[in-house]
């Protein structure tokens, strides 16, 4: 009887951060890459096993016996520990009677269950002549030196899992990085012109203003582990074959769009370097480095393009997309863009992207789950200066029934249904609003910033719209007045689009009413707009055209 064996590798994420520069998270996250790939070509066949999934850290394998799988697992898992330097987590096998979508949910299952009784971190020894990795921090050195192929580098003491991460980014420079090189391009020739950024300076001398901000995008696919319960073996096989192109395709698509649109930067060798680098890049997981100018309608862009991916390879695998017609529902996902300085720890910012990509599968769930429509969504923040993200303290009422935010925002293509404006609007009229203003005097923009910063505290549902009103009349109406007749006509417009239309019926306010699963906030997108100011522009236009021609007043 065949049994199939599930298997996943633990906190990839800690793995792939735990070093200092960002060449070795390259080589960590192709190191992962290479490994899952290998195993179908050496491991898999000592056994006689049959691979149904390999990527991103995530196993599916089906074996002839019970005890060629036990076999497997273990050895896949010292494999790993010997290779990477982390743990995996092997399940039980579970037995194949026919059924492979019943077996392969019996197999998550008992994949959850072994990764929750896990024994606990175990602490590595130390005594006062032994030193830890200078890069990682967390490992003990076994090297005192440079790492490979930095000849300028200073000497260090390293572990031998940071070493291996910085060979791998090396040996497999034009590896994983050229494959994206190639989907961007679009040819193989002349490939050796392009260099890579081997620090984030590089993708900061893209900020438009010169104050060296950077954006990571983080992205995951909404409902993957619903539509791979939904395949039989030859499907699920051929969508975890498809995911990483998938993504990998959506993802030059859109730094396409953005590379030629940006100026060219050289370096000293004429060589034009590469502005988007993806630092984690397996099945529907993206987290990837991009000049911050534009970063918005990147990830606007990324979500469309990846769900005309999704919907190719899923009709491609056999599998219907209509739940009308007893399909699956239309893939989306979700998006998450950080913007900050090019210093800021990249794991503190992939952390914030993480809590922010987590909103915004929660509010496509939700729209998913009660109104039956499903649309990908964008989340984002700026990270002003070396502040720690998220840790603002705020009044708890105030964010029950008055938010300054409208985060976050729709992607759709043809504009959003009834329904969902209600829940919010669509990053795409964000992004206009950026091109209306961008006359408006600075002074004005930051009168209008903390305007909105500074709103009335302690308001309860039953007094916000009068408190609102009363703040509209005596603040916002200050900053109105004081603009030219067709400055502030743009403004207004401009506050109905990212609020609510004039005379709704809710109050003399601009602020919006949604439903997002805990309650029915008033919100406004202004905030929003004026935070990302500088990184909301559209790539329909140049910068040149962003620039302001200020009225006088």
């Amino acid at each position: 009887m065949p049994y199939l064996l599930a298997a996943e590798a633990d906190k990839i994420q800690d793995f792939i951060f735990r070093s200092s520069r960002l060449r070795e998270v390259v080589g960590a996250s192709q190191l992962l890459t290479r490994f899952c790939s290998s195993v179908e070509d050496t491991l898999a066949p000592e056994f006689k096993g049959q691979i149904v999934v390999n990527d991103g850290g995530s196993f599916r394998v089906i074996f002839d016996t019970e005890a060629d799988a036990v076999a497997f697992g273990a050895d896949l898992a010292e494999l790993y520990r010997l290779a990477l330097g982390g743990s995996l987590t092997v399940a039980e096998p579970v037995a194949l009677n026919g059924d492979f979508r019943k077996a392969n949910d019996e197999a998550g299952k008992k994949l959850r269950w072994a990764k929750g009784r896990r024994q606990g971190v175990v602490a590595e020894a130390h005594m006062s002549y032994m030193a830890f990795c200078a890069s990682c921090g967390v490992t003990l050195a076994d090297h005192f030196g440079q790492l490979p192929n930095e000849p300028g580098d200073r000497q260090r003491y390293l572990c031998p899992t940071c070493q291996t991460k910085a060979q791998e980014r090396w040996d497999e420079r034009l590896g994983q990085l050229r494959e994206f090189l190639v989907a961007i391009v679009k040819s193989e020739d002349h490939l050796a012109q392009y260099v890579w950024p081997e620090d984030t300076d590089k993708v900061a001398e893209h900020d438009l203003r010169g104050r060296n901000y950077v954006a990571y995008l983080i992205a995951d696919g909404n409902g993957m582990g619903m539509i791979f319960r939904r395949c039989d073996e030859p499907q699920i096989k051929k969508l975890s074959d498809g995911l990483t192109h998938a993504a990998r395709n959506s993802l030059a698509i859109a730094s396409s769009s953005l590379i030629a649109r940006l100026d060219p930067r050289y370096d000293k060798e004429d060589r034009e370097i590469v502005p988007v680098l993806p630092l984690i890049l397996g099945g529907d997981d993206l987290f990837a480095l991009i000049p911050a100018p534009y970063s918005l309608d990147f990830a606007r862009r990324f979500c469309l393009t990846w769900e005309d991916h999704l919907c190719q390879l899923i009709e491609n695998a056999g599998l219907t997309i209509g739940e009308e017609d007893g399909g699956i529902p239309r893939p989306t996902v979700a998006a998450a863009v950080v913007i900050c300085k090019s210093k800021y720890p990249y794991a503190l910012a992939h952390r914030r992207a993480e809590a922010l990509l987590k909103e915004a599968k929660r509010q496509s769930k939700l729209l998913a789950a009660e109104t039956g429509e499903h649309l990908s969504s964008v989340n984002f923040e700026v990270i002003v200066g070396n502040r720690l993200a998220g840790l603002e303290d705020e009044d708890e009422q105030s964010v029950t029934v008055v938010r300054s935010t409208l985060r976050p925002y729709w992607v759709a293509r043809d504009g959003l249904s009834e329904t969902a404006q209600g829940r919010g609007i669509d990053l795409e009229q964000l992004l206009a609003q950026r091109m209306t203003l961008k006359d408006v005097p600075n002074k004005r923009l930051a009168e209008l910033r903390r305007c909105f910063e500074n709103l009335p505290v302690g308001m309860t549902v039953h007094d916000r719209n009068e408190r609102l009103e009363n703040w509209t009349t005596s603040k916002l109406g200050k900053i109105l007045k004081r603009l030219g007749k067709s400055t502030r006509q743009r403004v207004e417009a401009s506050l109905q689009s990212l609020g609510k239309p004039a005379n709704d019926g809710n109050g003399a306010h601009h602020w919006r009413e949604v439903e997002r699963g805990d309650g029915s906030p008033l919100v406004h997108g202004m905030l929003d707009l004026l935070e990302a100011w500088d990184f909301a522009q559209d790539l329909e236009h140049s910068p040149a055209k962003y620039e302001a021609q200020e009225e006088e007043e």
